[in-house]
């Protein structure tokens, strides 16, 4: 069985009107962070990141490609 070593984690916060969201992958063996942008009760953007850092860099670099 693989070891999480990823920390639990959940992550939310608002960017320009945005919703930023990041929580642990669900798929345990290949690791890291979701990141999801919510714009209202839609979820315009997601991805995969290594590290809650990256996840929020990532989502408000494509806030602010918009």
């Amino acid at each position: 069985m693989a070891e999480d070593t990823y920390p639990e984690t959940i992550h939310e916060e608002t960017y320009k009107g945005y919703t930023i969201f990041i929580e642990n992958n669900a798929d345990r063996y290949r690791g890291g962070y979701e990141y999801t942008v919510s714009d209202g009760d839609d979820e315009i953007e997601s991805g995969l990141v290594f590290t809650v850092e990256d996840g929020i860099g990532e989502a408000k670099a494509f806030i602010d490609s918009l």
